[in-house]
């Protein structure tokens, strides 16, 4: 897509639009909370107050018409005409829907802000949100404390915990009020408040705990979560403003500092929704185990609310005569970042990022999806033991926040986060000029032999695994247990699980079970769009695709698609105008998703649109090092550099400089044996799988490979799986596959075409 083309597709306007044509309801009226990637289907058709609210604000401050009057008369069918306030969730009829029986604080402030920003700019009534606000502070503050939720009729309290975004978006809706009224009780009430905020969960350093106890210290759980402290410093701001309050706008300046300094990803860019409360990023082990909502992922609603705060902030700075460089870089690279994350193929914005982590905070590689969240989350899909956001969908809210974010900074700069600046492409384009040719040729890889692995793993117990993870008539599970306590994953047929099983059941030398059947199940998982879902009916992806089209090559025989060219354009409109693809059309490229797309383009018998700039894409993604990143500009990684090879080889090209990628991931081989997946993290079964395919493929192995296979052997767990290090819980098929990969290349029985084809 051409830069005037993507300016286009990021405009306020241009979102705004998008957002009320794609999100419209034309069956019941109205717009819905979530819909798919691509537009062609709302998932969750439910409505929800919040996103009604912010409506109503983003059209008055923005001007922006369309729509206008829905969201005027749809605010207010969520009155709640028996208790008072307003029903937080509506079910698609527009009656109410079972989670409104439930008030939160944060939500019910958030509705009087709104009403009151929409005042502000004479689209709406001064008593409507004064209303609101004087229902939800009688609601919720009790006994000189902030509550977290109460019932629908206020007789129970659900949670009385002290959220920060509740006491945030009341001052907000106070200081809105005395700015309209210049009242001095209004005034009066908005210090108090103000001086309230600040004095419970301000810290001196600029910290905002998420939640408070009863003892007004943070919750053991508490967070520094972007989007409560960043309304926190736009309350704090927008109040010490109409009270001529230096201290209060100060407050606000220190808030949107630490964002800056502890929230930023300095790797892929973007703001983390949160970080530990001393500042850090960090993984816990049992976070790894679960993948629950507790890992941060970036979000497009966090990083608006992020960028409306520190662009208000700027701008009052400004008009008393100040510099701030730091929260000026702050807007400017938001804006980047948001930017990146607007669809160019079919418009709106994406949820946002997630990804893989290695301890104690490292993001490795896509994984977008957030796992295990909140139940009133809009988009979430339910599948086996677990439901999970997929992030390349789209909600209502971060269409409209955006929108409203982009439109109050357009006047500042924007950092260009584009992965290919012109430098380093022409730099790109002679390297590309100068590779030596190469070949991969297809194999049949459903009648390879069978690798004798008995000496180094216990093969019938591995396989007796598998076995109980398949379904009839179906396929297989991420793993075999039935009911797992937790958040583990479940014997439930997935794609993933099956491509996974049937992989190592090649190379173990045994057929799937039911081969016939289990083919007949992967081709219900094709949407109409051409790509494959993880489950028939699920959210469709790059990755899923290639899962799907590998488990056919794998199957053997006759298996394959049922639309077969429908593969091929799904596959092909993912590639991006730098080369690379990603894991939707509009979505950011990776080296990860770029190679699954070349596999899987290949074994159908094709290639990217545009073969030369995907070469190029993989090329930008070298580092000094020798090494390959998962982004152009990332750091190394073994698993981008297994990435790049691989796809390379595939589009008939060598890899260059092949000795310092060898030395990289030689040098990523750990004490104990496994590799880490850069220079500095620790030994992990995943990483050792990608560095040990890389190293085969270049022709090489790690400098102690009888080492590297004993640690390998030593991650086989009692039940026949495989965990991500030695001595730890069984993990999924998904390090059994990285385990007995890793040791059938160790004994020399896969072909170089197999380990690039099947990952």
């Amino acid at each position: 897509m051409s830069t005037n083309a993507r300016s286009s597709a990021t405009a306020p306007q241009a979102l705004w639009e998008a957002y009320v044509t794609t999100f419209a309801n034309a069956e019941y009226g109205g717009f819905v909370s979530a819909i798919d990637y691509d537009g062609t289907r709302a998932i969750t058709a439910d409505r929800t107050v919040e996103s009604y609210a912010l409506a109503r604000w983003a059209a008055a401050e923005t001007g922006f018409t369309a729509g206008q009057e829905e969201f005027t008369g749809g605010l207010a069918s969520f009155q709640d005409g028996t208790h008072g306030g307003y029903l937080e969730f509506l079910e698609v009829s527009g009656i109410p829907h079972e989670l409104s029986s439930v008030k939160t604080a944060h939500r019910q402030f958030l509705v009087a802000a709104a009403l009151l920003e929409a005042a502000v700019h004479g689209a709406a009534d001064i008593a409507a949100g004064r209303t609101q606000l004087e229902y939800a502070t009688g609601l919720f503050q009790r006994d000189g404390r902030l509550l977290g939720s109460v019932a629908r009729d206020g007789s129970s309290v659900l949670d009385d915990r002290s959220p920060a975004a509740g006491a945030a978006a009341r001052l907000l809706a106070l200081g809105r009020l005395a700015r309209l009224t210049e009242d001095p009780a209004d005034r009066e009430a908005a210090a108090g408040a103000a001086k309230a905020l600040v004095a419970q969960f301000v810290e001196a350093d600029g910290s905002v705990p998420d939640w408070r106890g009863l003892d007004g210290a943070p919750v053991p759980t508490a967070k520094v979560d972007l989007t409560a402290s960043s309304l926190t410093a736009l309350a704090l701001l927008e109040t010490g403003r109409v009270l001529d309050d230096a201290d209060l706008v100060a407050q606000a300046v220190a808030i949107t500092e630490y964002h800056h300094d502890h929230l930023w990803d300095g790797r892929f860019g973007g703001h983390w929704n949160h970080c530990d409360l001393d500042g850090q990023i960090t993984i816990h082990r049992e976070f790894i185990t679960l993948l629950n909502s507790a890992i941060p992922i970036k979000t497009a609603t966090a990083n608006a609310w992020a960028l409306l705060a520190s662009g208000r902030v700027l701008a009052a700075l400004a008009e008393a005569g100040e510099q701030n460089g730091k929260i000026a870089a702050s807007v400017a690279r938001t804006r980047g970042y948001l930017e990146s994350l607007v669809d160019t193929v079919h418009g709106g914005v994406f949820i946002g990022e997630g990804y893989f982590w290695t301890p104690p905070g490292t993001p490795v590689g896509p994984f977008v999806r957030q796992m295990l969240p909140p139940r009133d989350t809009p988009g979430v899909f339910h599948f086996g033991s677990s439901n999970f956001l997929r992030l390349y969908n789209k909600q209502a809210v971060p269409q409209i926040l955006t929108a409203l974010a982009l439109a109050a900074t357009q006047d500042s700069p924007t950092d260009d986060l584009t992965q290919t600046g012109p430098t380093k492409a022409e730099a790109v384009a002679a390297l590309s000029a100068s590779l030596r040719g190469a070949s991969a040729e297809i194999e049949d890889i459903y009648s390879m032999e069978g690798v004798d692995l008995s000496g180094v793993m216990d093969v019938e117990r591995h396989l007796n695994y598998i076995r109980s993870a398949f379904n009839p008539g179906q396929g297989y599970g991420w793993t075999p247990r039935i009911a797992p306590l937790g958040s583990g994953a479940n014997s439930a047929p997935s794609v993933f699980g099956t491509h996974h099983s049937v992989a190592n059941l090649r190379v173990l030398g045994e057929d799937p079970q039911e081969l016939e059947q289990v083919t007949t199940w992967l081709t219900y998982a094709q949407a109409p769009n051409g790509a494959f879902a993880e489950f028939p009916g699920g959210p469709a992806d790059v990755l899923n695709s290639y899962l799907a089209v590998n488990a056919f090559q794998l199957l053997g025989h006759d298996a394959g698609p049922r639309d077969r060219e429908g593969a091929i354009r799904f596959l092909q409109s993912c590639q991006n105008e730098d080369g690379g693809f990603g894991v939707v059309p509009g979505f950011v490229s990776d080296l990860f998703h770029t190679n699954l797309a070349v596999v899987a383009l290949d074994s159908l018998g094709s290639a990217p649109a545009d073969p030369e700039a995907c070469v190029r894409y993989v090329l930008a993604s070298r580092n000094e090092d020798g090494g390959y990143g998962e982004r152009v500009g990332t750091p190394s990684d073994t698993y981008s550099v297994y990435r790049a090879v691989g796809t390379l080889a595939l589009l008939g090209k060598d890899l260059p400089f092949r000795e310092e990628a060898v030395r990289f991931l030689q040098d990523c081989q750990g004490p104990g044996g496994g590799f880490s997946h850069d220079l500095v993290s620790r030994e992990s079964l995943i990483a050792t799988y990608h560095a040990v395919a890389a190293l085969f493929l270049l022709g090489s192995e790690p400098l102690r490979p009888l080492e590297c296979q004993e640690w390998l052997s030593g991650c086989q767990t009692p039940d026949g799986g495989f965990s991500n290090i030695p001595g730890v819980t069984s993990g999924t098929i998904d390090e059994g596959f990285a385990a007995v990969q890793s040791l059938a290349i160790l004994a020399k029985g896969l072909t170089p075409y197999f380990a690039i084809a099947v990952s």
